[in-house]
């Protein structure tokens, strides 16, 4: 592989702060035959391929999420939001796919329950987006999964979330807001916004992978995951 310029390791390597959480002091990304290994402070190495980077793939998930095409988003999807802390946004549209996706099976296919389990690491993380669509789902979603107490708990936080404020926040429809509010009892709203008063921020950190396995945007994540404490 040919020797990558002092630049680019340094912009490779501010590329593995901003998903991985940084590494250690005086750690320097390492070269290998598919890119530039860099490895974050949880120990997980993560190969930057040439040309390719999580943002773009992200936005190249949206663009086919945005058409309707949610196979071919989630490809694109997945492995930017098994990156972990700070790609909440992949994996918000991650879930909000997975559950169209099995939605539309009867009874719902396996894709349902791993779009929530997106959604709740992404909600944990404080991402209000994710929040708006647990309470939707477990107001409106299919009948196994439907549950007014968790419908509360997740709208609760939603309309209570500070970081609404930020640049870039896509609100839930006033409408939608009005629908989950009338479809759910008083007594489920008020269990909800019981439990979401000692809500506190969990966010979730991928398992590094078995020795020998690497991830990244272009080769997706590790095998295997790290359940949620709830």
């Amino acid at each position: 592989m040919r020797r990558v310029p002092a630049l680019s390791l340094a912009a490779v390597a501010l590329l593995a702060l901003a998903g991985c959480g940084g590494g250690g002091p005086g750690e320097r990304p390492r070269r290998n035959e598919g890119g530039v290994e860099i490895t974050g402070i949880d120990g997980r190495v993560m190969i930057i391929r040439p040309g390719r980077d999580p943002n773009t793939a992200y936005t190249e998930g949206v663009d086919f999420k945005t058409q309707g095409n949610c196979p071919a988003a989630v490809v694109k999807l997945k492995p930017v939001a098994g990156i972990g802390p700070g790609y909440e946004n992949a994996q918000t549209a991650l879930g909000a796919c997975l559950l169209d996706i099995g939605a539309k099976a009867n009874p719902p296919a396996p894709d349902y329950d791993e779009g929530l389990t997106w959604l709740k690491r992404a909600a944990d993380a404080g991402w209000p987006e994710a929040q708006a669509a647990l309470a939707q789902a477990y107001t409106f979603g299919p009948p196994t999964v439907r549950n007014g107490e968790e419908a509360g708990y997740w709208l609760a936080l939603y309309q209570t979330n500070p970081t609404k404020a930020r640049v870039g926040y896509t609100a839930m429809a006033a409408a939608d807001v009005a629908s989950i509010e009338k479809a759910l009892s008083a007594e489920d709203r008020a269990r909800g916004a019981k439990r979401a008063v000692s809500w506190e921020r969990k966010v979730w950190i991928p398992p590094a992978p078995p020795e020998g396995e690497r991830t990244g945007p272009e080769n997706g994540p590790s095998r295997g995951g790290r359940r949620m404490r709830r």
